[in-house]
């Protein structure tokens, strides 16, 4: 019974071209939007491999000098681009491209590549993800709600509960019906991943792409199985089909396009955030506290690079210096970041109604995308600018404090250049990814379960 009802329901999507027009158009838009993010991110990752490689060998070959004067130009490193950024940018457009590894702080990611962009970007950009996110719930929506609604308007609804078909049956097959559109929506997702897996030698680790891919596409089930759901359960609650069309189309707007807006500013009431300028103030002032501190523990004064410390204990001055400002540069960078994971979080809450603020959450996350792995790389870089320092301080201590008031008369060359290594950047594995957005996908799961619990209560009394 339950696939005749599937069966039935699949030829009326057919008859009344409504899948067909439906899908069609976002079958357009997917592979459009697909193969653009496709074609920018070859362009985006190559172009970043080789600056990275041209600033590392401008490091190699720079001219003799002094270490610390050579920490002071830094290097640069470029956050390299994740294998599913096309189907899902998430925040890549708005958080920095490039870090400055120099000495004394820790700096902020800068270049956003938002920045460049026109005034259309305001209105978002075509990708996968917003494909299926925004149109794949109205397309859900068009073809289900007049399921039960229209069905009560021709009488035909009357007479498939007089045959004795039960109220659950009916609903059974009509969600295992939408859940097929959806899927045929989905399907692409996984099929183009894998195919642009298999024959991209950029993509890193197939194996852990491919893992990713198979739980995106999980949880996009479960997104629109929530729509499918909520379809069936108003078309069941409305006597026609003209108001759960109106419901449902302002359950839509109000899910993808006010309430998204509306909690990114809701979660930054609630967690408030310094501006840059305040940030940079109170950081610099943590660090002068320590320094000072350090300085008078090890060296007797809290004037930094004052005559009171010898030249000849400065490449020791340096690694003091930068140890006592580690852990301040840590608490400050951490405290900020942890403000936009708390953020992160009250939007996931509000899933439970708006289920679009999960799914976006989640997407970003499987597609290496979001803000957690934007901050694991900035803390790989961070500790790479470490590990600079300490080789330069090292190599002070040991050769150019025994030089005495001719400290800085010190240079190094290219064997001291050369032992400072490439920097080489991974992202975490999926399952990092998958431990990071158990909370959003906690809370997809629990919007499923409500919306199965609705439907079935809503179909309770049909006629």
């Amino acid at each position: 019974m339950t696939w005749l009802i599937v069966t039935r329901e699949v030829r009326e999507f057919y008859r009344d071209g409504r899948f067909l027009f439906g899908a069609g158009l976002v079958a357009v838009l997917f592979i459009t939007a697909f193969l653009v993010g496709y074609e920018q991110r070859q362009n985006v990752f190559s172009e970043r491999e080789v600056a990275q490689q041209l600033d590392y060998d401008d490091w190699i070959n720079q001219p003799e000098r002094h270490p610390h004067d050579a920490a002071h130009q830094g290097m640069h490193v470029f956050k390299p681009i994740p294998p599913l950024s096309f189907v899902d940018p998430g925040i890549t457009n708005y958080v920095g491209s490039t870090q400055w590894l120099k000495a004394h702080r820790q700096t902020e990611v800068k270049f956003r590549p938002a920045q460049d962009a026109t005034g259309l970007q305001r209105f978002g950009s075509l990708t996968p993800a917003w494909v299926i996110q925004v149109l794949g719930p109205l397309l859900i929506i068009v073809l289900g709600f007049n399921s039960f609604s229209g069905e009560r308007e021709q009488g035909t609804l009357r007479q498939l509960i007089s045959l004795g078909v039960p109220s659950w049956k009916l609903l059974r097959g009509k969600a295992l019906a939408l859940f097929l559109g959806a899927f045929l929506l989905i399907a692409p997702l996984l099929l183009f991943s894998v195919w642009a897996v298999s024959g991209d030698d950029l993509a890193g680790s197939r194996h852990d792409t491919l893992i990713r891919s198979g739980f995106l596409v999980l949880g996009y089930l479960v997104y629109l199985g929530i729509f499918i759901f909520v379809t069936l359960a108003v078309s069941a609650l409305t006597a026609t089909s003209r108001i759960s069309l109106i419901v449902l189309l302002a359950f839509w707007i109000i899910g993808t396009t006010l309430a998204p807006r509306a909690l990114v500013d809701v979660a930054r009431m609630v967690y408030p955030i310094p501006n840059q300028a305040e940030f940079n103030t109170q950081l610099n002032q943590e660090l002068q506290r320590e320094y000072a501190e350090a300085w008078q523990e090890h060296f007797g004064t809290d004037k930094r690079w004052g005559s009171d410390v010898p030249l000849s204990r400065w490449g020791e001055a340096l690694r003091v210096d930068d140890y006592a400002g580690y852990d301040a540069i840590d608490r400050h960078f951490g405290a900020l970041w942890d403000r936009y994971e708390d953020q992160r979080r009250l939007q996931e809450f509000f899933g439970l109604l708006f289920p679009m603020l999960s799914i976006r959450s989640y997407s970003m996350a499987m597609s290496a995308t979001d803000f957690t792995h934007h901050r694991d790389f900035a803390t790989s870089a961070e500790d790479h600018r470490r590990l600079i320092q300490d080789l330069i301080s090292s190599n002070l201590t040991q050769h150019a404090d025994g030089h005495g008031e001719r400290h800085f008369d010190y240079k190094v060359g290219k064997e001291f250049w050369s032992k400072v290594p490439r920097f080489e950047y991974a992202a975490p594995a999926a399952f990092f990814a998958l431990q990071g957005s158990l909370n959003s996908l906690g809370v997809l799961l629990a919007s499923l379960l409500i919306s199965i619990a609705f439907a079935f209560w809503s179909s309770r009394n049909l006629i």
